[in-house]
């Protein structure tokens, strides 16, 4: 049983990028001018939101944040005006300070693929998402290592994690490359160690312009082998205030060992990359 219901999700995933292949080079709503991307690392508190925008149309989410009213906030400050659709949502895990805030965004905006790591975690809050997709009739698969999206010309989703290891949540996490032109960004959600060490022993390509930090900085994630394949230039970590000492001294030395430029939510708010295709990225901090 367990085996068939593998072999279903990984055929999920190789449909589903073929169809984004297809929407997206037969859909009037991609006929862009300007090949722009905005990556949006929004401000909701001890938790991850990120919200993709390519070419001012096409929006991704990953993950929720911890609140509903946090997450329906900072998504008034970046969606295109009248656009209530996000094309895709990503959840890397279940872990509530990813998902919190899920159940705003599917009663707000209309969504058309929802994309997880296959591990649900049954919670009152998850169990509202799950009924909020089977009622909308939203497509659901699960990701798996070696996936790929590839939406238009430039923007090229990789999917690094996870590897079908039955690991615990964090380490569960989809972790993914990002690719749009001459720039590049990882994605690692929760990942520890164990995780950054797999994707280091299957060879993935790691070396990226932008990191989003793992597990809001804890001292458990951003192992210095992983930050010398990685190499960042800049870094960013999404946190708020919180009791468990995120994000902790250890990995902004480590980052700052490999020569990262490291920002952070607490800090310093929205942040705002702006990216052409073969232009480098700029940095708008809010």
């Amino acid at each position: 049983m367990v085996f068939s219901f593998r072999k279903i999700l990984i055929f999920g995933v190789i449909f589903l990028s073929l169809v984004l292949i297809n929407q997206v080079s037969l859909g009037e709503k991609f006929s862009i001018e300007e090949d722009v991307l905005e990556v949006n690392f929004l401000d909701v508190g001890q938790g991850d939101a990120i919200l993709i925008n390519y070419q001012n149309k096409y929006q991704i989410l990953v993950d929720s944040g911890i609140s509903n009213k946090n997450i329906l906030d900072e998504l008034q400050k970046v969606m295109p005006a009248q656009d209530r659709q996000i094309e895709i949502v990503i959840v890397t895990h279940y872990d509530k300070d990813h998902v919190g805030g899920m159940r705003a965004v599917l009663e707000n905006y209309k969504t058309r693929l929802f994309l997880d790591n296959g591990q649900f975690k049954k919670t009152e809050s998850t169990t509202v998402v799950s009924d909020l997709i089977e009622k909308q009739k939203i497509e659901n698969y699960a990701i798996n290592e070696y996936s790929k999206i590839k939406i238009g010309e430039d923007l090229l989703l990789d999917f690094f994690n996870p590897d079908g290891e039955d690991w615990e949540a964090n380490d569960n996490s989809i972790v993914f490359r990002m690719d749009f032109g001459e720039n590049s960004f990882l994605f690692t959600g929760d990942a520890g160690f164990k995780t950054e060490n797999d994707m280091i022993n299957d060879q993935h390509n790691l070396d990226v312009d932008w990191l989003k930090v793992a597990h809001h900085g804890s001292k458990n994630s951003s192992g210095e082998s992983f930050l010398k394949k990685v190499i960042p230039q800049k870094a960013v970590i999404s946190v708020g205030k919180n009791s468990y000492g995120h994000p902790t001294e250890e990995v902004f030395d480590r980052l700052d060992s490999v020569g990262a430029e490291t920002f952070t939510t607490l800090e310093d708010g929205l942040i705002q990359v702006n990216c052409r295709k073969d232009e480098e990225c700029l940095l708008q901090i809010n």
